[in-house]
């Protein structure tokens, strides 16, 4: 993933994506799909913003992310590290109770989302870098539909099954609340055990836990009817995006 960042022309896909997007949740596309009309505008705007901020974000933000991410990775993936971490956490798994479970596999599927969002880059990275070179723009539609539709149908549904992942944790207000009371109790017990946990470490999971709290916004003061129709939104319009992407790339 590093090296990738680093391509010169990267943020050239960086920033196709982040347009694509803008044009996926626009008013002009949404108008087509009628059961989703009552959408507040707001929270089509908070979702975007969320996608750009969060998931999307220009190049020198991105750069940022992705480090966080590659330590919060090693972190996971280091049991001595995770096991130490849990035996620290007595006072906030009794408070928990039988949420710790549910929250702890949450959080941590949640933040996965991110990797999984970046998982198919090098697919659309070779198919850009093959544009650029024939002098192509891939801020066009056409153009970049080629860059989309070069993703493996079986990575790109997986793609979506992991943002409504996360979406969905999002929409779960009491499991949102357990898992950022776990995420304040893992930072503290990481801050006061300077020599296990690095720095890197404790910022990718303070991360994780901003990406989780700005979510939280976009499902705020919608009951479960309104955020079901938001995830059903998601879930059609991302869809579409990349059947479109491969009808319009094929000629079809």
């Amino acid at each position: 993933m590093g090296s990738i960042l680093e391509e010169p022309e990267f943020p050239k896909l960086i920033l196709a994506y982040r347009e694509a997007l803008r044009r996926r949740y626009s008013k002009e596309n949404l108008s087509k799909y009628p059961k989703f009309s009552s959408i507040p505008k707001d929270k089509v705007d908070l979702l975007v913003r969320y996608f750009l901020e969060l998931l999307y974000p220009e190049w020198e933000g991105r750069k940022k992310l992705d480090g966080a991410f590659e330590s919060l990775a090693g972190f996971v993936h280091s049991p001595p590290k995770v096991f130490g971490l849990l035996g620290s956490l007595s006072m906030a798994v009794f408070k928990l109770g039988r949420h710790l479970k549910s929250a702890f596999q949450a959080g941590f599927a949640a933040l996965n989302s991110y990797v999984t969002a970046h998982r198919f880059e090098e697919t659309m990275f070779s198919k850009a870098k093959e544009l650029l070179g024939q002098g192509k723009d891939l801020l066009d539609p056409f153009e970049f539909s080629k860059v989309l539709a070069s993703v493996p149908k079986k990575d790109a549904d997986r793609f979506r099954e992991d943002i409504l992942k996360l979406f969905s944790t999002l929409s779960d207000k009491e499991l949102l609340s357990k898992i950022k009371q776990l995420m304040d109790a893992v930072v503290k017990t990481m801050l006061s055990k300077p020599k296990t946990y690095t720095p890197e470490e404790v910022e990718g999971i303070k991360l994780g836990a901003g990406i989780l709290t700005k979510g939280e916004e976009l499902f705020s003061g919608m009951d479960r009817k309104e955020m079901d129709l938001i995830l059903e939104a998601i879930d059609q319009v991302e869809k579409d995006a990349f059947e479109e992407a491969i009808a319009l790339a094929s000629g079809k």
